[in-house]
């Protein structure tokens, strides 16, 4: 038998539901209302889940209702519960035959935007009935969200190991710079990072995992790059670098297609820096079958591509 585990606070899915619905509607009345509870028997059930955490989750008054900070980090995590609580039910009783439920994954913006589309619509074929959640952000963010249970699993540019998480290989390839077709690069078969140095790029912030890759590339060849436009998401570096504003830097997968009309790319030689996606998961954590095809997929993707 499975010993229980020290120090948890013993909450009942009810009390996690009600936890979650006052946060959803800010509001305790809407909240029992749901829950068909009385508002004394509803704030009973969250000062009971606060005295278990020891800690306020929601900070009430005659007007409002509002998060706390360790409210809004507990909430993600109760609804996780929940909803992995409900696919598990599901699956014991036997009401299904295939996969449903939420699959919660993260990757970066390049990635989203360019291999994740094909997995998604291929997977959304296959299994229908699963609503997916794709968190789309920087690395550290992605990291964080795998080890606080949001995410099921997570896709990126790994460097390390990193304690806590199952990192998978997917794919090996390089970074690149991407510019528009009319710029001088378009006549070379790859670019050092050298010659990139007087060159105005698009990027993105700085704690980007790609970008702290390359300003320590540069530093070490003593030389600093021209972070000239700063941008939070892919759509509008492509943007700008199809209005000729600048020039981008890469990874593989999330270079502009061979066949694109406004943009190319070429790898970045020398030095040579490896791209490695990986897919990451919590290795404590059991996934549920939903999620595990859609990593299966994932893995499948890459291979075929290999290959």
């Amino acid at each position: 038998m499975t010993r229980p585990l020290a120090g948890l606070p013993d909450f009942s899915a009810r009390e996690l539901q009600a936890v979650v619905l006052v946060a959803r509607y800010f509001s305790f009345i809407a909240a029992a209302s749901e829950l068909r509870l009385s508002q004394p028997g509803l704030s009973r059930i969250i000062r009971k889940v606060e005295d278990g955490l020891g800690t306020e989750l929601f900070r009430r008054t005659t007007r409002q209702v509002t998060l706390t900070a360790a409210g809004a980090q507990f909430v993600p995590i109760a609804e996780r519960l929940l909803q992995d609580l409900t696919a598990g039910v599901e699956v014991v009783r036997g009401l299904r035959d295939e996969a449903r439920g939420q699959v919660a994954i993260g990757c970066p913006m390049s990635v989203a935007q360019s291999s994740l589309i094909g997995i998604l619509l291929e997977y959304r074929k296959r299994h229908p009935q699963v609503t997916l959640v794709v968190h789309e952000g920087l690395q550290s963010l992605i990291r964080e969200e795998i080890l606080n249970g949001i995410l099921d699993f997570g896709i990126g540019f790994i460097r390390q190991p990193i304690d806590d998480l199952l990192v998978e290989p997917l794919h090996d390839g390089s970074f690149h710079v991407a510019f528009h077709r009319d710029h001088p690069f378009a006549q070379r078969e790859s670019i050092p990072l050298l010659d990139l140095r007087d060159e105005v790029l698009i990027s993105m912030p700085p704690s980007a995992n790609l970008r702290q890759i390359f300003d320590g590339a540069a530093a070490s060849g003593g030389f600093r790059l021209n972070h000239a436009i700063t941008v939070n998401t892919y759509a509008t570096l492509y943007a700008l670098v199809s209005a000729r504003a600048g020039i981008a830097i890469l990874p593989d997968p999330g270079v502009p297609p061979p066949d694109d009309a406004v943009l190319l790319s070429r790898p970045i030689d020398a030095p040579r820096v490896a791209s490695r996606l990986s897919v990451m998961s919590l290795k404590s954590r059991i996934m549920s079958p939903a999620a595990q095809r859609l990593k299966e997929l994932v893995v499948e993707y890459f291979r075929d591509k290999r290959g």
